[in-house]
């Protein structure tokens, strides 16, 4: 297959995630569509299915299944993991970016968690040292474990290149948002203008997708993570059932706006399924490649990245504003979000309805299969693009 062929596929896959959910709102709704359809941020949101006792129970028994994966891989026919003889890295001091990391994160969460009024400045883009601050914790973490052997510590252009990625990946999640109504929302996104919102929206996107790979960097450094998933099932799946499930996600994407209650969750997975499947298709590696050969460590990993770093954003989100009966009632930055999702909206943690965090799982390995189509289609060099990048930095 032809470059150029390769490339018109990825642009269609792109265009079809993009475009589908319009072309579906155009034929729900007509060429005129609801009032406030697009607003953004979304400060308020319509009315949701009410709670699904089947809905809630099918999905807590998933959601219960992949813990079980990770705490029990044995059970999932994964054979017992043999440990790597990895010769000790050298000494490493913690990095001076790690400390102005520090500072940037742990200064701005200070300031957001003892709900303080100003300086406005920071509390109208906390986001951004708060997430490129943690960042840089973590990849100094990194480089102490691994003797300097760091995202950064080795090519920051990297990190730069994937926080580049992160503003298009997100704001794509953000866009699809419009055709589930709203799932998540910005009760305070008019503290500033609705353009400035929308800059700080771009720039705060950036620190996303870092936080991921960082934490895959960090997880391959442990013995136990390492080498925890590389002997399971060998998976092969044809080719025909490939380009059926492309078909079918083409289609989904096109019906969420009919049925935004019901298909909420296809936003998190249709994009990943199909950005997969076209990689796949065209040459290109993707977490799921190692899987036919039994070795479902990429996958695994970076779905509990973001199952771990989500649990924190929760976090640093709820504590950022003051609540009333578990309900935020004052907050000094616009970045607040809370949700409203159909049918699960129960028992939460912090803002997030506990089984919202089942979302996480697929948006991690979202992250790394979005970065490497990004550097295909931008021919960006970068040395992260396989598992085994990260493996020669243990």
């Amino acid at each position: 297959m032809s470059l150029n062929k390769k490339i018109l596929f990825v642009m269609l896959t792109i265009g079809g995630i993009a475009f589908l959910p319009y072309a579906g709102a155009i034929v729900c709704f007509g060429p005129t569509l609801p009032n406030n359809y697009f607003a953004y941020p979304p400060l308020t949101v319509p009315p949701k299915a009410g709670f699904s006792e089947v809905v809630f129970i099918t999905v807590a028994i998933l959601f219960g299944l992949a813990i079980l994966l990770y705490i029990f891989p044995r059970l999932f026919g994964f054979k017992k993991f043999i440990e790597d003889h990895v010769t000790a890295p050298p000494k490493a001091s913690f990095p001076i970016w790690a400390w102005i990391g520090l500072l940037m994160w742990g200064g701005t969460l200070f300031v957001l968690w003892m709900h303080f009024t100003g300086p406005g400045w920071l509390l109208r883009w906390a986001d951004l040292p708060l997430f490129w601050g943690f960042t840089l914790v973590i990849d100094g973490i990194v480089f102490v474990r691994t003797g300097g052997n760091s995202i950064i510590g080795k090519s920051s252009r990297d990190i730069i290149g994937i926080g580049l990625a992160s503003v298009w990946g997100w704001l794509l999640f953000e866009y699809l948002n419009f055709y589930v109504d709203d799932n998540w929302y910005y009760p305070k996104g008019n503290l500033i203008p609705m353009n400035e919102f929308t800059i700080y929206a771009v720039l705060g996107s950036s620190g996303l997708l870092p936080m991921a790979f960082e934490w895959y960097n960090l997880l391959v450094t442990s013995k136990v993570f390492r080498r925890r998933f590389d002997r399971g099932i060998k998976i092969s799946i044809p080719k025909n059932i490939k380009i059926a499930a492309l078909v079918l996600c083409f289609g989904a994407m096109f019906v969420v706006p009919f049925f935004p209650n019901f298909l909420f969750g296809v936003i998190w997975i249709c994009p990943l399924v199909m950005l997969a499947i076209v990689l796949d298709l065209i040459g290109v590696w993707s977490p799921f490649n190692n899987i036919k050969n039994g070795n479902w460590t990429p996958v695994l990993l970076f779905a509990l990245t973001y199952l771990v770093q989500g649990f924190l954003l929760e976090c640093w989100n709820y504590y950022s504003g003051t609540h009333s009966g578990g309900v935020m009632v004052e907050t000094h930055t616009p970045a607040y979000w809370a949700y409203s999702v159909p049918y699960v909206n129960v028992c939460h943690i912090f803002e997030m309805p506990i089984l919202g965090f089942f979302g996480y799982l697929p948006f991690g390995i979202y992250c790394w299969v979005w970065w490497n189509m990004f550097t295909f289609m931008l021919n960006i060099p970068t040395r992260i693009t396989t598992h085994d990048a990260f493996l020669t930095n243990s």
